[in-house]
């Protein structure tokens, strides 16, 4: 609710459309909205250090580079002197600075994931200029997700949704990621528990769950570290899981799934790519 609130407030303080506005855009799901919106002339500087594949016409020298995600040049923000910021939740601790700048989005997410979404997209289309256009566009996604949800729901597979990260395979049943694949996708669960701190996915959650699919988020391969082992699965112990029996250990894509999200083009990418595993 909070998230939603801040949402309203600053479409608020962005006051009316303004004739050609400038924005420094450090979210990749916001980055994706603008240019699924054809607003793409509205950016000056996005976070370049980590820019998903997807999204690869913004590493250009046109556009002036803020950092990574988590570590923004404050004063080359001030410096171009923009119409409106857009920051991720990894820099929600900063937002006071930015404001200082001019208008700025936090577009990270709530525990109502598609209210929070569409609070988000609706307050990016106004600042470009696009409030109608992305309303429209959230209406079709909308009912896309509807349309999809559906059908997933309807099959009998269940899955789980683990993280790798340097080595390790963790339990994520309680994540974003985790929410995209079953809430919004409709993906049934293997697993229903409720997790609190880190838990490690070893042979016996596995075997345990016994998921028709493994969905894989590879944090160390978003983030240029080493990627998990495209033999993990296949050792031995594993023999047993319906997911590796049946090849549906899926590796999602990395960038879109750690560093992106929550956005018009990456959230019908993400829906997409699970619901042609669960195929």
């Amino acid at each position: 609710m909070r998230k939603l609130l801040l949402a309203t407030l600053l479409i608020g303080s962005l006051g009316s459309a303004m004739a050609d506005p400038k924005g420094v855009v450090m979210d990749f799901g916001a980055l994706d909205t603008i240019e699924a919106l054809g607003a793409g002339e509205a950016v000056i500087a996005v976070a370049k250090n980590s820019a998903p594949e997807y999204l690869n016409k913004y590493t250009a020298e046109t556009y002036q580079s803020t950092g990574g995600l988590k570590d923004a040049n404050l004063e080359l923000v001030g410096s171009l002197k923009p119409d409106f910021i857009v920051i991720s939740g990894r820099l929600g601790g900063s937002i006071d600075d930015f404001q200082k700048i001019a208008p700025t989005i936090n577009f990270s997410g709530s525990e109502d994931y598609l209210g929070s979404a569409k609070a988000n997209i609706i307050a990016v289309g106004k600042a470009v200029g696009k409030e109608a256009e992305a309303n429209a566009a959230w209406d079709k996604l909308d009912a896309k997700i509807k349309e999809v949800a559906a059908k997933n729901s309807a099959s009998p597979k269940k899955a789980v949704v683990v993280l790798h990260n340097d080595g390790k395979i963790g339990v994520s049943n309680s994540s974003g990621y985790a929410t995209v694949v079953h809430e919004v996708a409709g993906i049934k669960r293997a697993d229903e528990k409720k997790y609190e701190g880190r838990v490690a996915a070893d042979t016996k959650y596995f075997t345990d769950t016994n998921p028709d699919i493994i969905f894989v988020v590879d944090r160390s391969a978003a983030i240029g570290a080493t990627p998990m082992k495209a033999d993990y699965f296949q050792a031995p112990e594993f023999a047993n899981v319906q997911a590796v029996k049946d090849g549906k250990v899926i590796v999602l894509n990395p960038k879109l799934w750690y560093l992106s999200g929550r956005g018009l083009q990456s959230i019908e990418m993400q829906i997409d790519e699970v619901t042609k595993a669960a195929e």
